[in-house]
C-alpha cells in the first residue's frame, strides 16, 4: 500500500512539473522577446548616446530570461526524477542572480545602506552555499 501511494505521488509530481515546464517555456520565450525587443529598438536608434536606464533595463530583461531557464532547468531535473545536490545549487544560482538583478536595478544615491549591506550579504551567504554544495558534490571532476 504505501509503495502504491509513494508510485502514484511520483507521477502526480512528473505530472504537475511537466505543466510546470511547459508554463516556464512560455515565460522564456516572454522574457527573451522582451529583450530582443529593447536590444533591437535600442542597437536601431540612429543616437549614439545610450541613457544607464537603458541598459539597467536591457540586463534586467536578460537576467530574467536567465533565472525563468534556471528554474525551468530545475523543473526539468524533477520530471525526470533526478533529486539531490543539482537541485540545490540550480536554486542557489537563481537565488544569486535575483539578488545580482536587483543590485543592477537598485539607485545607488537614493539606496538605504542597510539594504545594500543586506544585499550583499545574501550574496555572500548564497555564494558561501554553492560553493560548500560544488565541495560536496561527488561529481564536481564532470561538470555539467
Amino acid at each position: 500500500m504505501r509503495d502504491s501511494v509513494h508510485r502514484f505521488f511520483e507521477l502526480f509530481e512528473r505530472l504537475i512539473s511537466a505543466l510546470l515546464l511547459i508554463g516556464m517555456i512560455v515565460v522564456i520565450g516572454l522574457a527573451a522577446w522582451s529583450f530582443l525587443r529593447l536590444t533591437y529598438t535600442v542597437a536601431s536608434e540612429p543616437s549614439v548616446d545610450i541613457a544607464y536606464v537603458t541598459f539597467q533595463t536591457l540586463f534586467d530583461r536578460l537576467l530574467a530570461a536567465v533565472i525563468a531557464l534556471e528554474l525551468a532547468r530545475s523543473v526539468l531535473l524533477l520530471v525526470e526524477g533526478h533529486r539531490g545536490l543539482v537541485q540545490v545549487r540550480i536554486i542557489l544560482v537563481i537565488g544569486l542572480l535575483a539578488v545580482v538583478r536587483k543590485l543592477i536595478l537598485i539607485k545607488l544615491e537614493t539606496a538605504d545602506p542597510a539594504l545594500i549591506f543586506a544585499l550583499a550579504s545574501a550574496v555572500f551567504a548564497l555564494a558561501a552555499a554553492l560553493a560548500l554544495i560544488m565541495v560536496m558534490d561527488p561529481r564536481r571532476e564532470g561538470h555539467e
